[in-house]
């Protein structure tokens, strides 16, 4: 076991004893951490962990005995005191709350000390218990933590110093923010200084960790380090040969958040030309491949901040391109690691496979302002590897600097084309992949793409290198719009799109996995990019798509369902033709029934027939009932098993796809979902579902709500009071979507239920009118205010006329917006009836009124509508000349629009 302890008493400042152990009980403790380390003997191994356990929960002073053996007992049994280390750092991370505040002071009096110790491991546990202890106790309570750790930091070449390093990595890593708060900044002003002398260390190890300590701060920019800023450049700039692989690599890392936040240190002309000759070099020359993939990522970050001078590398254009271009080539490490997903018969490693990761958005989701990445350089694996990042960095420069680079970049990539090594001119058709975007314009006006596309569909795509065939269908996607465009003059027919979709087709059954993979991806691009294009080609497409769905493995089967699903979103009713369902619809259902109800390979899948569905309607009835009925117990089990704790709250996939998949049921069917819904418990599922404490889940509920107010009225009408409560209380920003689809459904049961909707109209409007008052929120959320607040004065027009000056000029500017169907045509039909009733509410904005009248196009305007505003505009008209107002009332409106409003509401002039 255990040797006795000797010094067991810890002196106060103040004089008294502090906590002392019990000698039995230490021994004890000693002997229970034998048994847990020795898991030789099974039974005495499995009851010792279960008595540690309760130690834990039961001893408040347990910490201090798990510290008195990892620190104050060096001829403990090593793997004991190692065993007491991180029991004690876990009792503190996880039962803080619990243990008896001297019981931390006694931890954070000792610790320190075994920042010294002799064994490396034991350093690392106690820097991890100085961060973890850190967590709790805060920097105010530890004003003498920083100091101590500096002091044996500076004790340079003693064990105690590599601690203090391993220790100021945590803290700079897990309590930069503490640090960089303004109580804290004359500590972090002499951290840092200490960190910037130790970069001149000997010790390479010393000079790395100083670096990724100050780097940890970069992105904050705090006061302290601003200051000490030309320090750490100066520092930073003198490495530029170190010798040590992990300090070149650091400095690249820094370097690359510097220019991020604190582009002007590149203002100097000397300190620029130093820094992009060196990470030149660097990512070309550099003997360490860790070391050129950082330096490499400086390229994309100098391009993506605006702030730099935006030809700042335009001097170093021709030879950075060409060693990002001569970067791209596959390196061996690589290709041993792809060996498998190049194989088709490899099964997929776990790793490999997140359906969840591929459930994106659900359905009404309203558009954020930030757009999802696109698609990768080379669509598929795992790892951020150089080729990768110089891909990337292309596709940077290629969107920055456009045409610039192609007049000395075209002729090295047309060589590395013809090269004798397939590896070499892989990596060229994924350069001319990575310029598609920038660049697309300038090969055009060079007439460069027909014979390249050209050299691609006849010798790339038919290579016997399956990664040559699956980097041409990433380029080839990368340039399908160019293509689908390409016609023949003299018939208008596409010239490039029949061998595209051939190949892209032939690749999807490709005896290799990441062609499969490559090809399909492909296909769904250009599903996106040609549209109704593929008409022709779409029972080619089905019956590739048929044969490859039993075929392929779970990843690839993911981009599949996608594929599926975008030829769906495109060609919408297209697809509803016997010929074409009976083709797709038997595979896909025979996947549907081939998955339990626990398998979340469900998700892509539910995705996918929510945009079938749509696109079949009527054609996909046969198979509506069991789907539905599916749905529902899907909702039903994922609510039941939060509920029970057996799923996450935030676990919501269960519940959000099949919500998602009825409402497209309810879309593409129509009222021919009604009887499925009335012969279902899906009701009482729905409304705990517009009370979910996630807000994916409410949002989805909502637009379920707003579908079946359209097809199933009569079901939801025993709900409408719950409902009505529940869809006001989600009328707020704060959650967008949800309060998007929340108040779309609104506008739906109000013209539906009509005169009924008078109950809570009165609670329901002012916090529409608020949002529609709000003119910054989201434009889809504006919008579907607006039309509600229409539609609430088609039905109502006697209650919600009396608030129109509190709402009609932004909501008239609005409806300006909106595109003109039957959404807008009810909000107008709205304002009609309200100016009747109260047409003193409209004369302060009036023109505003007219500028609304204006945005419609009068052939898309039913002919009733268009005479009820002739009449009213007339009668506004007669009215405010009688009062001698029109001329000034009129005269706001732009002379543009009065002269449209003259011909197409037949009003006279002012």
């Amino acid at each position: 076991g255990i040797p006795e302890q000797q010094a067991c008493g810890e002196r106060e400042r103040g004089g008294g004893m502090a906590w002392q152990p019990d000698q039995t009980r230490l021994t004890q403790v000693g002997e229970l951490l034998q048994a847990c380390s020795d898991p030789s003997q099974h039974d005495r191994h499995v009851q010792a962990l279960q008595m540690l356990e309760a130690g834990k929960r039961e001893m408040a002073d347990f910490g201090c005995y798990m510290l008195v053996v990892f620190c104050k007992m060096p001829e403990a049994p090593m793997e004991l005191r190692q065993l007491a280390g991180l029991e004690l750092k876990n009792t503190i991370r996880l039962q803080h709350h619990k243990m008896d505040p001297n019981v931390l002071t006694f931890v954070r009096q000792s610790i320190l000390d075994v920042l010294g110790d002799e064994v490396r491991r034991n350093r690392m546990i106690a820097a991890q218990i100085i961060t973890t202890l850190l967590s709790i106790v805060t920097l105010d309570a530890w004003p003498e933590l920083i100091p101590g750790v500096v002091a044996k930091l500076e004790a340079q070449g003693s064990g105690g110093s590599q601690g203090a390093l391993a220790a100021l990595i945590l803290l700079c890593e897990d309590h930069n923010n503490a640090l960089c708060s303004q109580q804290h900044a004359d500590t972090l002003n002499g951290l840092l200084s200490k960190l910037m002398a130790q970069m001149q260390s000997p010790d390479a190890e010393f000079r790395a960790g100083a670096i990724h300590c100050v780097k940890h701060f970069i992105l904050r920019l705090p006061n302290a380090l601003i200051v000490n800023l030309p320090a750490f450049l100066n520092g930073l700039l003198g490495l530029h040969k170190d010798a040590s692989p992990q300090v070149r690599k650091e400095m690249c890392q820094s370097l690359c958040l510097l220019v991020e936040v604190k582009a002007d240190f590149l203002a100097d002309p000397q300190i620029c030309q130093f820094v992009i000759e060196f990470l030149l070099w660097t990512t070309e020359h550099d003997s360490d491949y860790d070391v050129k993939k950082e330096a490499c990522e400086f390229w994309s970050s100098l391009c993506e901040n605006e702030e730099v001078p935006s030809d700042v590398l335009k001097p170093y254009l021709s030879r950075l391109t060409l060693v990002l271009l001569n970067g791209m080539v596959y390196s061996e490490d690589e290709l041993i690691n792809l060996a498998d997903e190049v194989e088709s018969n490899a099964p997929d490693k776990s790793s490999e496979i997140n359906p969840a990761a591929f459930h994106v958005t659900s359905k009404h989701q309203v558009a954020e302002e930030e757009e999802e990445d696109e698609d990768d350089e080379d669509g598929g694996g795992i790892e951020w590897t150089l080729r990768k990042c110089s891909a990337a960095g292309l596709d940077v420069i290629a969107n920055h600097y456009r045409d610039d680079i192609l007049e000395a970049l075209l002729p090295h990539i047309h060589t590395k084309l013809t090269d004798s090594d397939w590896k070499v001119i892989e990596s060229a058709v994924l350069a001319m992949g990575a310029l598609a975007v920038g660049c697309e314009e300038g090969l055009i006006q060079r007439n460069y793409l027909p014979s390249f596309v050209m050299h691609l569909l006849q010798h790339m795509l038919p290579s016997d290198k399956p990664l040559v065939r699956s980097i041409t269908c990433w380029t080839l996607s990368r340039y399908s719009r160019w293509i689908a465009a390409q016609v023949n003059p003299a018939n208008g027919q596409p010239t490039l799109l029949q061998p595209l979709v051939e190949g892209f087709l032939k690749g999807m059954l490709d005896p290799s996995k990441k062609v499969q993979e490559a090809a399909c991806s492909a296909v769904a691009t250009l599903e996106e990019e040609a549209g109704t294009l593929l008409v022709p080609f779409v029972p080619q497409i089905l019956q590739i798509f048929a044969a490859a769905l039993p075929r392929y493995q779970a990843r690839n089967l993911i981009i599949l369902y996608d594929a599926c699903g975008t030829l769906a979103d495109s060609l919408q009713s297209e697809l509803n033709k016997p010929e074409h369902i009976q083709v797709i619809l038997p595979p896909l259902m025979d996947k549907w029934q081939s998955l339990t109800d626990d398998d979340r390979s469900l998700f892509p899948l539910l995705e996918c027939l929510a945009s079938v569905v749509q696109a079949l309607g009527q054609g996909f009835a046969a198979s509506a009932p069991p789907v539905f009925q599916r749905c529902e117990r899907l909702i039903a089990s994922g609510l039941h098993k939060q509920q029970t704790g057996e799923l996450d709250t935030l676990d919501n996939d269960f519940i959000v796809c099949p919500l998602d998949l009825i409402s497209s049921l309810a879309e593409g069917m129509g009222s021919s979902v009604e009887s499925l819904v009335g012969q279902s418990q899906l009701l009482p599922s729905l409304l705990m579902c517009c009370q979910h404490p996630d807000p994916a889940v409410r949002q989805s509920a909502f637009a379920l709500v707003g579908d079946l107010t359209k097809t199933s009225l009569n079901h939801l009408r025993p709900h409408l009071g719950q409902i009505m409560v529940l869809t006001q209380g989600n009328i707020t920003p704060e959650h967008v979507s949800v309060c998007n689809n929340a108040t779309w459904a609104l506008g739906e049961l109000a013209v539906r239920i009509g005169a009924e909707m008078e109950q809570v109209i009165p609670s329901l409007l002012p916090p529409l009118i608020a949002l529609i008052n709000r003119t910054a929120l989201n434009k889809g959320l504006l919008e579907n205010a607006a039309i509600a607040v229409g539609r609430f004065g088609l039905v109502c027009p006697q209650l919600v006329s009396q608030f129109l000056p509190q709402f009609v000029q932004p909501w008239c500017k609005i409806l300006s917006m909106i595109r003109d169907d039957v959404e807008k045509e009810h909000a107008f039909r709205g304002l009609v009836k309200m100016a009747m009733i109260n047409p003193q509410g409209l004369l302060d904005s009036f023109d505003c009124v007219c500028m609304s009248l204006n945005s419609w196009n009068i052939e898309r305007m039913p002919g009733d509508l268009h005479k009820e505003l002739c009449d009213l505009l007339a009668w506004f008209k007669v009215n405010l000349e009688q009062a001698d107002q029109w001329a000034s009332i009129y005269g706001r409106v732009p002379l543009e629009v009065q002269q449209n409003l003259q011909q197409r509401y037949n009003l006279g002039s002012a």
